[in-house]
Formats: structure tokens, C-alpha cells, sequence
């Protein structure tokens, strides 16, 4: 039998859940090994090896990769090589049966070549400091993220029957959906009342970047400056913690006024707004009330292992 995995390959972060709850998350960065001067024990191996060719990976790669940002996830290898990376860091091995996902601007279009390139996708793959083990994807389900991370986050007795927005917040885009429960449990989805936004955490980071790059002419990259409270420039520690928190709110003002502007009248008739995704803190600031779930950069991904499974 496949071993049943969910991956989320997000422009951020992959996210990885296997049938039995082993979970694994890394930035969603690999770029091939860049040549480099044998130390021998002094620097350890941080590549992985994939049919052969070494690669760096996650926050390994995050001076050398930049983030990914394919609109066509089909035709990119980096996002093939990080599902296979992922599916390996759970300890698959043969074939596996991999539910995935696709964010709303791109799903419809794409979502059946996604999965043509995925299926039997498959390659050795070594971690570091371990044996080298071959799987590959034997069968794929697509699904629209947002939409698949409202049932295990509103099937929760949490949450009364009412109509809920699903706000999901990455790393590029911002999908959106309102969700109906009912008394008996059941979810009614409103595809008149969903869509996409292209805004989300890179936004912040671009911004952050740009204004850094610009006042102290270096040439930081976002992957650099993404996850650090300060940067080094020309021998001095730079805070960027007020530059970004301050970018972090205007970014969010963005998305829920755009948020306003494409669902109208309709917000006004919701019992709850709920934000997943790992931009989720966004609108924590500009939203009163907004309803944060526990794990809310995991509802995608958990969402779609339970699809897969029929729960």
C-alpha cells in the first residue's frame, strides 16, 4: 500500500504531515550545492542528495536560494524536488499517495497539470547523514488551499453553526472563502463568495528589503532578512523588528480592505472571521474579533490529510 502523506509546498514554508502525525516543516528553499572548499570536519554536510546531485535545502539554502516563485507549479522543478524532500523527511519509502494543493488564483487552470507532473514523480533521495531511499508519487489529489483547511478547523464543537469567513494568509497569496456550518455539522461552501488576493507575507518581506537595501546600499535578499530581528551593515547590528512591524500592519490594512471591497454586505451577515496560514498574524491588528486557530500555518496541510483519508 502507498504511504498516504499531505504536503503543503508553499511559496514560505513546506509543510509536511504523514497518516500517522509525523509532521515536518522547512522553508520552501533548494538550490543545487554551490562549489566549495573541502574543511573537511569542520564544516558537516548539510546537502541532500537527490538521484545523486547534491542540493541545498530549507535553511541550509537560504543564503544561496531565493524563494520560490513559480505562478506555474507544474512546470517548476524546485517545487517537485521540495514535495519528494518532504515525502522523504517523513521517512517514505516506495510509493506514496500525496494529497497536496494549489492556492485559488491558479487552481482551476492548474490544478490537473499539477497533478500530471507529480504523478509518478519520483528520485533517490539522501538526507543528510542518512542512507539514500527511492519513492515516488503513485497517485496525486490536488485540492484548493483555504477551502480544504475550513473543515478540521471549523468542524471543531469550537465553533457554532453560522457562516464563517476562512481567511488563509501565505506567503504570496491571501485565499478566501465563506463557509456555512450547519447545526448537523456539514459545511456548505460559497464559491460566489471566495477568491484570491496577491498579497501575503512577501509583501512585508519585499518591502522590509527594499527600505534596507536602499538606506544603507547592500543587497540583502529576502530569504536573508525574512526570519532575523536584525542584519549586519558594514560592521553594525540594524533592528528591522520596528520596520517590519510597522510593514506587517500596513500590509494587513491592504488585504482586509481589499477583503471589504470584494465581499460587500456580506461580511456584515458572518458569525466569525478565522485567519490560517502562516501570515495569519496580519490581521490580528486590524481586525477586532478575528478568530486565530491553534496551528493555523498547519490548517492547510491538515486539511488536506483529511480529505484524503475521508474524514
Amino acid at each position: 500500500m502507498p504511504e498516504r502523506i499531505a504536503v503543503d509546498a508553499g511559496h514560505g514554508f513546506t509543510k509536511a504531515l504523514s497518516a500517522d502525525g509525523l509532521r515536518q516543516i522547512f522553508p520552501s528553499l533548494i538550490c543545487p550545492a554551490p562549489a566549495t572548499v573541502d574543511l573537511g570536519e569542520f564544516v558537516p554536510s548539510h546537502t541532500v542528495a537527490i538521484d545523486g546531485v547534491p542540493y541545498l535545502v530549507g535553511e541550509a539554502a537560504r543564503k544561496h536560494a531565493t524563494p520560490l516563485w513559480s505562478r506555474d507549479k507544474a512546470a517548476d522543478p524546485d517545487t517537485l524536488q521540495l514535495v519528494l524532500v518532504a515525502a522523504a523527511q517523513l521517512g517514505a519509502m516506495g510509493p506514496v499517495a500525496l494529497a497536496t494543493g494549489l492556492p485559488l488564483f491558479w487552481f482551476g487552470a492548474q490544478r490537473r497539470r499539477f497533478r500530471e507532473a507529480l504523478t509518478g514523480y519520483g528520485a533517490s533521495v539522501q538526507l543528510p547523514g542518512q542512507a539514500a531511499q527511492r519513492l515516488w508519487i503513485e497517485s496525486v489529489m490536488v485540492l484548493p488551499q483555504g477551502v480544504a483547511a475550513a473543515g478540521p478547523v471549523l468542524s471543531s464543537v469550537d465553533y457554532e453553526p453560522g457562516a464563517y469567513l476562512i481567511v488563509d494568509i501565505g506567503y504570496r497569496t491571501t485565499d478566501y472563502i465563506i463557509v456555512t456550518k450547519a447545526p448537523n455539522g456539514t459545511l456548505d461552501y460559497a464559491p460566489d463568495a471566495a477568491g484570491s488576493l496577491p498579497l501575503g507575507m512577501s509583501a512585508v518581506t519585499k518591502t522590509v528589503v527594499d527600505a534596507i537595501n536602499r538606506q544603507y546600499q547592500v543587497e540583502y535578499t529576502p530569504a536573508e532578512i525574512e526570519s532575523q530581528t536584525t542584519v549586519t551593515v558594514r560592521g553594525q547590528h540594524i533592528d528591522v523588528t520596528q520596520r517590519r512591524r510597522e510593514t506587517q500592519t500596513s500590509v494587513g490594512k491592504q488585504i482586509a480592505q481589499q477583503l471589504a471591497l470584494a465581499l460587500g454586505p456580506k461580511l456584515d451577515k458572518l458569525l466569525g472571521m478565522v485567519a490560517v496560514g502562516g501570515g495569519s498574524s496580519l490581521l490580528t491588528q486590524v481586525l477586532p474579533g478575528l478568530i486565530v486557530p491553534h496551528d493555523p500555518q498547519w490548517a492547510n496541510v491538515q486539511g488536506y490529510a483529511a480529505v484524503q483519508s475521508g474524514s
